[in-house]
């Protein structure tokens, strides 16, 4: 979120306001019960036994599934481009060529991108964002955001983000509700709206357990609903406003503190930071899930 996605943001901010009451379904039956069909007044020892482990069963099973990993040309938007969204530039502004970073990815890179060992047990993946004033640890929350997630690791194995600086904070109240966050990944390195990809977008992934709590990270997009790309952001502090607009695709275990202490440094009159911290470098690791 640039200063102009800000503006935006203060535009869900209305939407979300006249959404407070939120509708829960409720579990009925689609029709009147079978007449023929006696119902038992209790239940046997055995069924119990049978139905637990029929449980047990279902939670191992569901432990152990993991989303549709859909190949690049499937997972990402090309054309037309989201609304508002600029040409990417041919060279970021940390001198990395943009067409060979896209190349990387697009042809295997991101197809080669496993969630599984070699033994066929899931693996996760975690990220260290090495900055001038200290690491900040992520679990990347690829059940919740695959896309996303594939998308953060090979942005950052061809080094993308390394030498890039978080160029924006913003921490204040909007219609009393908290917004406090850092972002970085422009690939002009300055914000700008419309300024966040290398030559594709990403759909919007919702996740009900994915928050804005604070310490998280996510997509920062424009107008349109498909249009992250290599913009994040990472919070500060809890924003359920974002909840439901943004993609939240990993949670801070390590260096909430570091976020915080970059939030609060002195910005200018746009949001930008006075005395922007660089990004050493990301590094990916992936560990058993």
């Amino acid at each position: 979120m640039t200063h102009r996605m800000y503006t935006y943001f203060k535009y869900t901010l209305g939407i979300t306001a006249m959404l407070s009451l939120v509708l829960v379904g409720c579990n009925k039956d689609d029709g009147p019960a079978n007449k023929n069909n006696k119902v038992k007044s209790g239940v046997q020892v055995g069924d119990k036994k049978d139905n637990n482990n029929k449980t047990i069963q279902a939670h191992l099973a569901s432990l152990t599934k993991l989303p549709d990993m859909l190949p690049f040309e499937n997972a990402v938007i090309h054309d037309p481009a989201p609304e508002r969204e600029l040409r990417p530039p041919d060279k970021t502004h940390t001198g990395k060529n943009v067409v060979r970073i896209y190349e990387a990815i697009a042809n295997g890179m991101w197809d080669k991108l496993a969630f599984k060992n070699d033994g066929g047990l899931p693996i996760k993946y975690q990220a260290v964002i090495a900055t001038d004033m200290g690491d900040v640890r992520i679990d990347l929350n690829h059940r919740a955001a695959p896309n996303h997630v594939r998308n953060f690791i090979c942005l950052a194995k061809t080094g993308y983000f390394d030498g890039m600086s978080f160029y924006y904070s913003i921490n204040r109240k909007v219609e009393d509700q908290t917004v406090a966050y850092i972002e970085t990944g422009c690939p002009r390195g300055t914000g700008e709206f419309g300024s966040g990809s290398i030559g594709y977008w990403l759909k919007l992934e919702l996740h009900e357990k994915a928050i804005h709590e604070e310490g998280v990270i996510g997509a920062a997009r424009g107008y349109d609903d498909n249009s992250a790309a290599c913009r994040f952001y990472l919070t500060a502090e809890a924003m359920p406003q974002m909840d439901d607009s943004f993609t939240v695709f990993g949670k801070i275990t390590k260096g909430l503190d570091i976020v915080r202490a970059i939030n609060k440094r002195e910005t200018q009159d746009n949001d930008a930071l006075k005395q922007p911290v660089t990004i050493r470098s990301v590094a990916i690791q992936a560990v058993a899930e």
